[in-house]
């Protein structure tokens, strides 16, 4: 170090950085050579001591709830803290702390340690970082996760992957249900007209029936002898059994006046509907017209 008169400009201060250090020292001007880190060797001896301390400093994590219980009591009245008492015990120069109560903790340390050792035994002799127990008692419910309740839960899983798929491969955004035979799906306009010329006094028109997996909505029904009079006409739709039937619509024999009927009834597979007329002049032309809807029953 050397006194100098003034400080030079900060230029000069800047371009000597690192050879010279220029400072002020109680108010005077002072240079000296740019500090340098030499550090100092370290005895085999002193890295020793300072590797034993630091694991005295590590285990005071390590200690027992009861262990440190007692080193905090002594810590209380004095400035020295738990940590402090706990090294200060190791080295042997206990002074303000219970040696009764640093035996004990000696003793819980050894306990402890013991039972470290042992654990870290058996894990080594399975080779592995994980420690496998056996379970006396399940703390699960009697209604958990067994195995039979998840093979179940799986399986409902598997079926609900199986609905999506359904859904994904007909490119719908909504779930279609139905019902015991309830969903029908309209199919074409129902149109049957039955056109005759007269064989006998009495003709039977048959307007036939819906197909097995349709159902007839029936709206319109329409009986006509274009030649003559007639004595009696009617609009039948039978059901399965021979003696069930509907009549529908009044009797009306005037030529050319169709005996008409509007309404709403349904036919399943197997009914059939007909006209019939009674008092026909042999070679007049007749006619049953059928009018509705078609519907599918969906599957």
């Amino acid at each position: 170090m050397a006194r100098i008169d003034a400080l030079p400009s900060i230029e000069i201060i800047r371009g000597l950085k690192g050879i010279l250090d220029f400072y002020v020292w109680k108010g005077l001007p002072c240079v000296r050579a740019w500090p340098r880190w030499r550090p100092t060797r370290q005895s085999d001896a002193s890295k020793a001591a300072a590797l034993t301390f630091g694991a005295i400093v590590k285990a005071y994590a390590l200690l027992a709830n009861l262990a440190l219980l007692a080193y905090r009591e002594d810590a209380l009245d004095q400035p020295r803290t738990a940590r402090d008492i706990t090294v200060t015990g190791v080295y042997g120069n206990l002074h303000e702390a219970s040696m009764s109560d640093f035996l004990d903790a000696l003793i819980i340390i050894r306990d402890a340690v013991v039972a470290l050792t042992d654990l870290l035994h058996a894990l080594d002799s399975i080779n592995t970082d994980e420690i496998v127990v056996n379970v006396d008692q399940s703390v699960l419910p009697p209604l958990a996760a067994t195995t039979t309740n998840q093979a179940t839960a799986i399986t409902a899983l598997q079926k609900i992957d199986d609905l999506q798929d359904a859904l994904e491969s007909k490119a719908l955004d909504r779930l279609l249900v139905r019902g015991m035979d309830q969903l029908f799906t309209y199919s074409g306009p129902l149109q049957v007209r039955v056109r005759v010329t007269a064989n006998d006094t009495s003709e039977d028109l048959n307007g036939g029936g819906p197909d097995p997996g349709d159902l007839w909505i029936l709206t319109n029904m329409n009986l006509m002898d274009f030649t003559n009079n007639t004595t009696s006409r009617a609009l039948i739709y039978k059901y399965d059994d021979p003696d069930d039937y509907n009549v529908k619509g009044a009797p009306t024999t005037t030529k050319q006046v169709g005996l008409h009927w509007t309404g709403l009834a349904f036919l399943e597979p197997g009914d059939i509907i007909r006209g019939f007329m009674d008092g026909v002049t042999i070679g007049d032309a007749i006619q049953f017209d059928i009018l509705g809807h078609i519907m599918t029953l969906e599957t």
